[in-house]
């Protein structure tokens, strides 16, 4: 073989390995489970599921999985990598993984006990947050604990809120805020306080 045909064989076949590396592999789809029969467990690790009914204990124990679920009367995300999407309320939530998020429309309270989590909810009367980098986005609420650092609180109207650890931000937009603070650097702005 001469030297130009060796190469316009290796630059064929890289080309071809490079198109085949493009090409996604199929999609699995989503694991449908009726969860109105009684407390679900998400065990397996990489899925996707979808909760269909109102739940009552749902609890997450393993990695990397996307949940979506219309209500729940308890959450426990006790793994890290799990994003939940419900469409009503959670009456209980646990969060115990890393790098995990929670949207839902409603929830009592959410306690956190992990780090980098996303939690999304408009009406959380109660929000607590043990761990660093956690971020808590609610529209109303009674009270909101944080103790840890770095952590971000953001409420539109919260009754009290009360901060220990370096580094945390809270702001409130509107109403009276009853505020306590312990540690450095840290960062509160409320409309009012209370």
């Amino acid at each position: 073989m001469t030297p130009t045909t060796l190469l316009r064989a290796l630059a064929t076949s890289a080309l071809i390995g490079a198109t085949a590396a493009v090409v996604p592999s199929p999609a699995h789809g989503a694991v449908t489970l009726d969860c109105t029969t009684g407390p679900v467990v998400l065990a397996d690790a990489t899925e996707e599921y979808v909760l269909t009914g109102a739940c009552s204990d749902v609890t997450v124990t393993g990695a990397n999985i996307d949940v979506a679920l219309e209500s729940a009367t308890s959450l426990t995300i006790a793994v890290a990598n799990v994003d939940v999407v419900a469409a009503g309320a959670l009456d209980r939530v646990v969060v115990a993984g890393a790098n995990s998020s929670v949207r839902a429309a409603a929830a009592p309270v959410v306690r956190v006990r992990a780090s980098n989590v996303d939690v999304r909810i408009p009406a959380l009367d109660k929000a607590v947050l043990v761990g660093s980098n956690n971020k808590v986005v609610a529209d109303k609420g009674a009270k909101a604990k944080v103790k840890g650092a770095n952590n971000k609180v953001k409420y539109r109207k919260l009754r009290k809120v009360v901060v220990r650890g370096a580094n945390n931000t809270v702001k409130v937009r509107t109403a009276k805020t009853k505020v306590k603070v312990t540690g450095a650097n840290n960062k509160v702005k409320v409309h009012r306080r209370g």
